[in-house]
């Protein structure tokens, strides 16, 4: 009596190869990480706001000289005042984008880079190398309340 053992079914293969994995993933790391490399970071990676005007609840008799107020949930920026006038600047960090927080009269300071910006937004301390920007502001009728541009910026000697 011969004894035969009885074959099993020959299934395909569900796995993929260990190789034809490897050169997937291999290929997929490499691509993700090229894709990177080409991106330069920065405050330009930040989509356009599709609604850049900005309508405050103030006045320009409620900003006195010196005086800052903090608009970064609304647009990204701080509505101040000199003995010039009402200026806006850009709570942009010129460095990698990240949004500068108000130190007061002294100025402003970047959490992630420690860049620092005085009171009229030039660079103090880097790695900055650029100014904040400053944005336009007019007032509405009949209220008189500021509105600010959030989509392009003006001279730094510009008040209203």
């Amino acid at each position: 009596m011969t004894s035969e053992r009885p074959q099993a079914p020959c299934d395909p293969p569900l796995a993929t190869p260990r190789r034809t994995f490897c050169a997937t993933l291999g290929a997929l790391m490499a691509t993700t990480a090229l894709r990177g490399a080409t991106q330069a970071p920065g405050a330009q990676e930040r989509p356009p706001d599709p609604h850049p005007l900005k309508l405050t609840e103030v006045t320009r008799a409620d900003l006195p000289p010196g005086k800052v107020l903090d608009y970064r949930r609304l647009g990204a920026f701080y509505l101040m005042a000199d003995e010039r006038g009402i200026f806006a600047l850009s709570a942009i960090c010129q460095h990698l984008g990240c949004i500068v927080l108000s130190e007061g009269a002294s100025g402003f300071g970047c959490p992630c880079h420690d860049s620092a910006y005085d009171f009229q937004g030039e660079v103090t301390q880097g790695p900055a190398k650029r100014h904040l920007n400053h944005l336009a502001v007019r007032e509405t009728d009949p209220k008189g309340l500021l509105l600010v541009d959030t989509s392009g910026i003006v001279p730094p000697e510009t008040r209203l």
